[in-house]
């Protein structure tokens, strides 16, 4: 009996072969916004160890335009709150313009200061807020959460609009 047509041989598979017809895992994509460029540095160097392809903006208006070239290919955008010009709260508001479902983590030490603006800023769909200063390993944690919580219910989305039309 040939063996390819050997119902057998169908059963049995290689793991060298599986592991080659599976996809690559996309890289996560970063948009890192500070004024400070000692944080950008840091926050660059953090998330480029930890796998993460980082673009680095040093203000708000540097952030959309960034964003605007490419809307599509940030998963998350980590956005310093203080900053000149054009702060992160006003900065939150134009990229929720261009798209109300991006992914922001406001990175911010003035807490205290500026809470009810944050809570305005949760209420439009900001996705976290990490305090200054932050431990590395705290702030690739936090980042990987949202992401996580982000994918999950996006995923619960496609299901719940596939039960609906069906």
């Amino acid at each position: 009996m040939n063996d390819d047509l050997n119902p057998a041989s169908f059963s049995q598979s290689d793991p060298a072969d599986a592991a080659s017809r599976t996809p690559p895992a996309r890289v996560r994509r970063i948009l890192v916004v500070d004024d400070e460029a000692p944080a950008r540095i840091l926050a660059s160097r953090v998330f480029s160890e930890a796998g993460f392809d980082v673009v680095t903006a040093q203000s708000g208006f540097e952030c959309i335009e960034q964003f605007r070239k490419r809307p599509n290919w940030f998963d998350l955008i980590l956005l310093d709150f203080s900053m000149p010009f054009m702060d992160g709260a006003e900065t939150f508001r134009r990229l929720r313009v261009i798209d109300p479902g991006v992914a922001v983590l406001l990175s911010t030490g003035f807490m205290a200061q500026v809470e009810n603006r944050i809570d305005r800023m949760v209420a439009a769909g900001l996705d976290g807020v990490i305090l200054k200063p932050h431990r590395p390993d705290e702030l690739v944690a936090k980042v990987n959460g949202i992401l996580q919580r982000v994918k999950m219910s996006r995923v619960g989305c496609v299901a719940s609009d596939m039960a609906t039309s069906a």
